[in-house]
């Protein structure tokens, strides 16, 4: 499981660096718990709160496809857009309180993503 290694590993270095982001912004916002009333503090929070939502399926659904010996040009083109969809993302909440195209890009992407891997998850369980 050497490619669902790789890109787990590369979204645990993107979740550490958005953790940081978020540690420093509560020094810089005087903020210990919540967001307090800092749309920076809340737009760190949900950068990093919304890749810990979705990158734990989308490891799971790539590992599932590895064990199913999914051809592995298709796994780096589902976890390396996957990984590229969560930096957009990740870069569009921390530019601006709104909408932004890089972050509409990253959660359009993500969904996606995890939605075809989903179908081939059904595809390749059925019995042919």
């Amino acid at each position: 499981m050497e490619i669902t290694l790789l890109y787990a590993s590369l979204l645990s270095i993107l979740a550490v660096f958005l953790a940081y982001k978020t540690g420093t912004m509560r020094l810089k916002t005087n903020t210990l718990l919540g967001a307090g009333d800092s749309s920076e503090m809340l737009q760190s929070i949900r950068a990093f709160g919304n890749l810990s939502e979705y990158a734990p399926l989308a490891i799971i659904m790539l590992g599932l496809l590895e064990l199913q010996d999914m051809a592995s040009w298709k796994l780096h083109l589902v976890g390396s857009i996957f990984f590229l969809c969560r930096i957009l993302h990740a870069y569009g909440m921390a530019i601006s309180r709104e909408s932004t195209p890089y972050r509409l890009v990253g959660i359009v992407g993500t969904w996606v993503i995890i939605l075809s891997m989903g179908i081939s998850g059904v595809y390749l369980s059925l019995p042919l």
